[in-house]
């Protein structure tokens, strides 16, 4: 079993070998153009270019997790593109108390881990204001949860991207609507560049914290950040050995989740499942990407031997039931108790009749894994890797440390599971304990107090002075070269996403560039469109496709 983890780890390595210095050329490349645009006083298409640069290093691991030369250029573009005398806030010393915060974020929707975390924070937070700045929202998706939770704070939520203009226009509202705020708490998707070029003049600005919600991507942001909010351990290590956060500057602040309050007993809810009351019952929920079969051993084949061995044990599997994956020889070699179903949002009554958690491999599922922990499952989840360098690609939080099972390899997987299945005192024991341990850090007054701390720590912090002159490198050690493996995106999709920020000059020259690269059927006239007539356009057509389906009924 070891052998073959072994061998996984080293096809990966392999790749990344080849893929990374690929993908660093690209990069090096787009910083090229955006530069030789920023020298021209092309700050709108060089604005353009640098996020697209980000968001190609942060969907193609190019050996590193900050680029000190792009953040440097985006520092350069804030600088001369938003004079210092645009800034409505003048410089004064920072508030010793907190009590307006403004949110930015990229693009909010009803679905996503930002935008629950944005809404629990704010309703949560109660004895403070609170609004958002949205660099990029799509129309008509702002959940009205969110919307509600702002407007009792008392505070706004402001759309940058409604109006006509690009990158700097957003940039310069960003200035505005900040310059009321104590303090500004960025949850921006990782390539956002507007913050960094917003408040490129740091002494006319609040202070600035940067949640780490993506703490295995490279982003861009730290120029601007007077303190990192990493919301767990592995991306806290990982922030300040790779992306040079200093340690005062480096803190952790758990997610905060709504506390789950168990409404069915464990045998009520396999009832209400239609699953025996006596069996005992894994489960593992995540998005079909992340079961992948492993040098032909599928997640549903890890756990053949176990269920061989305990004929009570059933495996229900939430997520895969769509994907190309073929489990199909390991439900039959268990007589059907590998049960595999699609996506669904209603899992709270299978986190109540699960027994054990096991985690999805070999992209791990966090989210899952605390909300079942907070109905007192105890979890088990499958860590490859030879050292703790590629911490963020396993499974870790604040509230399940000490008490979630991580192992190495097949055998001792089986192993654990085979315990937890045997000794009912064990493993209600340890489900309790994660749960009490999640209580304590991730519920209500108990998060809130850390909250707190948080902001009384940063507003006393002395503002972060940019300074980074650094030439970017890559590498080729752990964890980079697994990262290729998570993930690789062309480099068109890339530009098709970014195109309609462009004036329209370099619009159109890079879409004629596209053309003839990929050929016209790859590049439709669409791509020409600005952001806003585009945003329309898919409206129209989804909205068109809906009305064609209901005719069809």
């Amino acid at each position: 079993m070891e052998t073959l983890a072994n061998k996984t780890l080293s096809l990966w390595q392999a790749e990344g070998r080849q893929l990374i210095p690929q993908n660093f050329a690209t990069f090096r490349s787009l910083i090229s153009q955006a530069k030789d645009l920023a020298q021209q006083g092309n700050y709108e298409a060089a604005a353009v270019y640098g996020q697209i640069a980000a968001n190609y290093a942060q969907l193609n691991h190019c050996g590193f997790f900050v680029s000190s030369e792009l953040e440097q250029l985006l520092l350069t573009i804030g600088r001369k593109a938003i004079p210092i005398a645009f800034a409505p806030q003048k410089e004064t010393a920072l508030p010793k108390t907190v009590k307006h915060v403004l949110h930015v974020s990229t693009h909010l929707s009803d679905i996503g881990g930002i935008p629950r975390l944005l809404r629990r924070w704010i309703q949560q937070d109660t004895e403070r204001s609170h609004s958002v700045a949205l660099t990029r929202q799509a129309l008509n998706e702002i959940p009205q949860t969110l919307k509600d939770a702002v407007a009792n704070s008392q505070g706004r939520i402001y759309v940058l991207n409604d109006r006509n203009g690009g990158i700097i226009s957003r940039a310069k509202r960003l200035r505005e609507c900040a310059a009321t705020a104590d303090i500004v708490v960025l949850h921006t998707w990782e390539y956002d560049v507007v913050p960094t070029i917003a408040f490129a003049n740091k002494a006319q600005s609040p202070a600035i914290v940067y949640t780490n919600h993506g703490d295995h991507w490279f982003w861009v942001g730290v120029a601007v950040s007077d303190a990192i909010a990493n919301l767990r351990e592995s991306g806290m290590h990982l922030s300040q050995q790779r992306r040079g956060i200093e340690a005062k500057r480096n803190l952790l602040l758990a997610t905060i989740l709504e506390p789950a309050c168990r409404k069915l007993s464990r045998s009520q809810a396999k009832q209400q499942l239609g699953i025996d009351e006596n069996s005992i019952m894994l489960l593992s929920i995540a998005r079909a990407v992340k079961y992948k079969t492993v040098d032909g051993v599928s997640f549903a084949d890890a756990h053949v031997e176990l269920l061989k061995r305990y004929d009570r044990a059933i495996l229900v599997a939430i997520g895969p039931g769509h994907s190309d994956e073929d489990w199909s020889a390991a439900i039959q070699q268990t007589q059907g108790r590998i049960q595999v179903l699609g996506e669904t949002k209603d899992t709270a009554v299978f986190y109540q009749a699960a027994d054990i958690y096991v985690d999805s491999f070999p992209f791990v599922s966090i989210t899952s894994i605390l909300e079942a922990g907070s109905y007192g499952v105890p979890s088990v989840s499958r860590y490859p890797y030879s050292s703790d360098l590629c911490g963020v690609l396993g499974s870790d939080m604040p509230g399940l440390t000490g008490n979630l099972i991580r192992v190495r390899d097949l055998e001792e997987y089986t192993a654990v599971l085979s315990r937890l299945v045997e000794d009912e005192e064990f493993r209600l024991s340890l489900g309790e304990a994660t749960r009490n341990k999640i209580a304590a850090t991730h519920w209500g007054s108990h998060w809130q107090n850390a909250l707190n701390e948080l902001y009384s720590y940063v507003v006393a912090l002395p503002q972060k002075t940019a300074t980074l002159d650094l030439v970017d490198e890559m590498s080729l050690g752990e964890p980079d070269i697994f990262l290729p493996s998570v993930n690789q995106t062309d480099i068109k999709t890339v530009m098709h996403w970014h195109m309609p920020l462009m004036p329209f000059k370099q619009r159109l020259q890079l879409w004629l560039n596209l053309v003839k690269k990929y050929g016209f059927r790859n590049n439709h006239l669409n791509f020409l469109l600005p952001e806003k007539l585009r945003s329309r356009y898919y409206l129209l057509r989804r909205n068109y496709s809906h009305w064609r389906s209901l005719r069809k009924r």
